[in-house]
């Protein structure tokens, strides 16, 4: 009996290596040409941050997946309320940046949908919107007390 769940545990572990194996080799065929348009998009990323935080929205980490499909993973959290009206502004100024609208876009419905959620003992933390196959938004909370013992070690440093 020994003997046979030795065996199940070491295919299963060859065959978790050979997918690796797999996967790993994907990620390094990946072509000069797809490497350069990925390494774009994440500059689009990079040059909306500072539109975003005239929105209201502060990037608190992002996080460059290098995988199949690539993604980049960006942890905000909303600082300051603006109005429509300059939403609509910003919109027209950079309407030649794709990436601001779909990220602000996601922001906002997330802060829309977030406001109408509410729990006794968890606080809201920060939006994280990760840009990949499929694009998925996630709204995240702590737990109030862990919550107040990060307010207080950052007030103290």
């Amino acid at each position: 009996m020994i003997k046979k769940a030795s065996e199940t545990i070491i295919d299963g572990t060859d065959k978790v290596l050979s997918q690796l194996k797999e996967g790993l080799s994907k990620i390094s065929d990946i072509g000069k040409a797809t490497t350069n348009k990925f390494v774009s998009y994440v500059t689009d990323v990079f040059d909306v941050l500072p539109i975003l935080e005239e929105a209201g929205f502060r990037t608190n980490r992002l996080i460059v997946g290098i995988s199949i499909p690539p993604s980049i993973e960006i942890h905000f959290s909303r600082y300051k309320e603006i109005n429509e009206d300059d939403i609509e502004k910003l919109y027209e100024d950079y309407k030649d940046k794709k990436m601001l609208k779909l990220i602000l876009k996601s922001l906002l419905m997330s802060n829309e949908f977030q406001g109408r959620l509410s729990s006794d003992s968890l606080v809201f933390s920060e939006t994280c919107i990760e840009i990949s196959i499929p694009p998925k938004v996630s709204i995240k909370y702590l737990n109030k007390e862990i919550a107040n013992i990060n307010k207080i070690e950052t007030e103290f440093n």
